[in-house]
């Protein structure tokens, strides 16, 4: 059982250490955001570069923030009938869920995702814009967030598995 906590502190700590930092990501997305609002408006100039790169900034941010939601249990859910039933019978919903949708949806992410960034890294792929930056990058995301929103996934599995089994809440 030690161990079990061991692994699903490092698991837990993946996603909690990849929050606390990428979710700093939103500052130069503003920045970004701001320079292209004041040059557009103020001095009739748009950037032609802010805007792709003001997109893949937030891509960055959103999937690489996936895991720690994920964590932190902030991910939309409606609980309207599922609030009513006791912890063990929502753990073992959960659990439900994550081995028939969450896993195998990850799965897919995982593996076509990989596919996908070879690709992309093949080809040396660039967007379809003026500004054309390198989209290699962000599509390499793509299979990383998938991973660690399966080691998050394992690690709530785990938890929810002790919960059901033997009643302590990790």
């Amino acid at each position: 059982m030690l161990r079990i906590k061991k692994l699903l502190g490092v698991f837990d700590g993946i996603s909690e250490w990849t929050g606390r930092i990428c979710v700093w990501l939103v500052i130069p997305l503003m920045l970004v955001l701001v320079y292209e609002v004041i040059t557009r408006r103020f001095f009739n100039r748009p950037g032609v570069w802010a805007f792709e790169t003001s997109i893949q900034i937030y891509a960055f941010h959103f999937m690489l923030l996936a895991a720690y939601t994920l964590l932190k249990k902030k991910h939309i859910s409606v609980d309207i009938v599922v609030s009513r039933w006791s912890p063990k019978t929502r753990a073992i919903l959960d659990m439900i869920n994550s081995l028939i949708l969450f896993f195998p949806f990850v799965l897919v992410i995982l593996f076509e995702g990989t596919y996908y960034a070879q690709e992309s890294w093949a080809i040396k792929e660039v967007s379809y814009t003026v500004f054309a930056p390198p989209i290699y990058p962000i599509k390499t995301v793509i299979p990383l967030t998938a991973l660690m929103l399966l080691i998050q996934g394992i690690s709530d599995f785990l938890k929810n598995l002790i919960f059901v089994t033997k009643g302590e809440r990790l």
